[in-house]
């Protein structure tokens, strides 16, 4: 298990988070990066990130303390929607690894 700092504080369902909780950070910051190649050969990238979004969502109710974070997770994460021709893909980019960071930091803050 893992310990997770202010838990009662920042997490609104008073759930246990166990070592469940960073694997999911983990798998969650994996989804975002894996949009970088499915989009640049062309693959789906917009079904992964409609399940990454949902998942954030949700997570903005869960970590109460933290919307701050997470709505500016969500803000870039929807602004990618936007960025689907040829001359965006450095601004994809860069895009995706600020999101990257902000997961980073929600979870070192959570």
């Amino acid at each position: 298990m893992i310990c997770i700092k202010n838990l009662e504080k920042n997490n609104s369902l008073n759930i246990v988070i166990t070592d469940q909780a960073k694997n999911n950070f983990e798998r969650l910051r994996n989804q975002i990066f894996k949009l970088l190649p499915n989009r640049e050969e062309g693959i789906d990238w917009v079904r992964p990130l409609d399940t990454i979004v949902v998942e954030v969502c949700g997570m903005y109710k869960i970590f109460t303390q933290e919307q701050d974070l997470i709505f500016s997770l969500l803000c870039k994460l929807e602004g990618l929607y936007e960025l689907t021709d040829y001359d965006s893909f450095g601004l994809f980019r860069r895009t995706i690894f600020e999101c990257l960071n902000l997961l980073t930091e929600l979870e070192k803050r959570c």
